[in-house]
């Protein structure tokens, strides 16, 4: 036994020293040193290097959660007839059963759910900042007025008078921008906006648009700034308008971007800008059939316009730290004429225009969010009369809003639009043989409450008000005749009301 552990053990240190013998002749490598993740304080907070890189990024998002509600109510969308090249006949114009929306088929609250995710990369260079941004956003929402994005409410199943609608999922591009010594290029904010729905949930009215640009912006020191920016015009694009019967109306295809400029001072106490924009108006007058779904005719024009409109906007914002810190106050006001655009609100809204339901993102929100009641027609750039001419309408919005911060964690905005449409007499009286449009006038006003337990972290209600007074076109029947087919008389006056409760958390 003795003699077989010594053996046992003789064998084994012979091969440990070869093991050891034939370690030392192989090659010796290190490891690589762990590049540690750097941070990056030339930008602010948040930022980091890029291993490798002399690129700073800071990633951010947010994740939104919406619960509204309101009150349900027919609906009949003044779009479909009104200044839509619907023939009135002689005993006026009565809509017909697939135009009527009942009240017990509609939603009285939704949801709505906002995933957002933001990357911001900077690199300094001998020339100054490249700097690009991307912003993604993807939404949920049920219901009639829970739906943002590029598509809108699905239609329900049915039909629009007794069916509910769809879910709505939809993603989306928000912003994508490169800015490079004083140039940005991509998809951004417009350079006419200002106040851009700083702190509403709901919509006003005013310019809130998100477009594909081309900018230079100079700065001359001591906070002044110019801009003059090429802007995507079909981001602008709103619908058309037609008196003529039997004719209806689109946009035709872009030549010309949205040229705009602006001129602004930033100092310690806020901020003032003044914008302007010229807009051009390509509009083409088709035969109804060559725009019925399917076609019966071919979509040869009939009359066709080519105008610019244009849109100028003063704004002011003060910084009111002295009652609060962190209060402001914003005041805009715009005037417009053939570019509804320019004070139609958020551009990325769902809404539909007044042909086989295209959608134009310059038409903006309609008049009453939830379309109820007598709702009217989505505004147009222009309308086709009898004339044979496109008439621009001309139309101007003020926006106030003003936040209040109660304690550092608790805050309260007040806030409100008044906005005014006016289109020419031709398309008042429906010349051309179709029913009219309507002048309409609009006020929002609205109250929220938020508390801010921790930095980015909100939990809001908001409360607002919409009211809508709107001419009655021409060319509708008489209230006795629409009652007498089951109808509700025309309002001139209508009103909506919408609560939102609020959780959101941005990083």
């Amino acid at each position: 036994m003795k003699l077989n552990k010594a053996v046992f053990f003789g064998l084994a240190a012979s091969i440990s020293a070869w093991i050891a013998a034939q370690a030392g002749d192989l090659p010796n490598y290190k490891s690589a040193p762990v590049e540690y993740v750097r941070v990056c304080d030339a930008f602010g907070s948040g930022f980091f290097y890029l291993p490798g890189t002399e690129t700073c990024l800071k990633v951010g998002g947010l994740v939104l959660a919406e619960y509204r509600a309101f009150s349900p109510s027919f609906s009949i969308p003044g779009h479909a007839f009104y200044g839509n090249g619907v023939a009135r006949p002689a005993a006026g114009y009565v809509p017909s059963p697939s135009l009527y929306s009942n009240a017990r088929s509609r939603d009285a609250y939704g949801f709505g759910a906002l995933g957002r995710i933001e990357l911001d990369a900077r690199t300094k260079s001998e020339w100054g900042t490249v700097r690009t941004f991307l912003r993604v956003d993807a939404y949920y929402g049920s219901s009639g007025s829970a739906t943002a994005g590029s598509g809108g409410q699905i239609p329900n199943t049915w039909n629009l008078t007794a069916g509910t609608t769809a879910p709505k999922e939809t993603t989306i591009v928000n912003k994508a921008f490169i800015q490079f010594a004083g140039l940005t290029a991509g998809r951004a904010q417009s350079f006419f906006d200002f106040y851009a729905d700083a702190y509403n949930f709901a919509g006003l009215r005013g310019s809130n648009a998100t477009v594909a640009l081309l900018a230079y912006t100079a700065t001359f020191g001591d906070g002044w700034s110019a801009t003059l920016s090429l802007e995507d015009q079909p981001s602008r694009r709103a619908a058309i308008g037609s008196t003529i019967a039997g004719f209806q109306a689109q946009p035709a295809g872009t030549r010309v971007p949205d040229i705009v400029g602006n001129l602004r001072l930033d100092e310690a106490w806020g901020a003032i800008q003044l914008s302007a924009a010229a807009h051009q108006v390509r509009a083409s007058l088709y035969a109804s059939s060559a725009l019925s779904v399917p076609p019966t005719s071919y979509a040869f024009p009939d009359k066709t316009a080519n105008e610019y409109g244009f849109a100028v906007q003063g704004g002011f914002q003060l910084n009111a730290d002295s009652i609060s810190a962190g209060d402001k106050l914003w005041l805009q006001m715009a005037y417009e004429r053939g570019a509804f655009s320019y004070i139609g609100g958020y551009n990325l809204i769902s809404s539909y225009g007044a042909v086989s339901q295209n959608r134009y993102m310059g038409s903006g929100f309609t008049s009453l969010d939830y379309t109820s009641g007598w709702s009217p027609q989505i505004n147009s750039d222009c309308v086709f009369t009898g004339t044979g001419s496109c008439e621009q309408q001309w139309g101007w919005a003020f926006v106030g809003a003003y936040k209040h911060y109660w304690l550092p964690t608790l805050s309260s905005a007040v806030f409100g639009s008044y906005e005014e449409t006016h289109y020419s007499g031709n398309a008042l009286s429906g010349y051309g043989g179709a029913i009219g449009v309507a002048n309409l006038k609009e006020a929002r006003i609205g109250t929220n409450l938020i508390w801010s337990p921790l930095r980015g972290f909100d939990i809001g209600s908001e409360f607002i008000y919409i009211h809508v007074n709107q001419t009655r076109p021409v060319g509708l029947a008489t209230d006795q005749v629409l009652v007498a087919a089951g109808l509700p008389a025309f309002k001139n006056n209508d009103s909506l009301y919408q609560a939102r409760i609020r959780v959101q958390r941005a990083f």
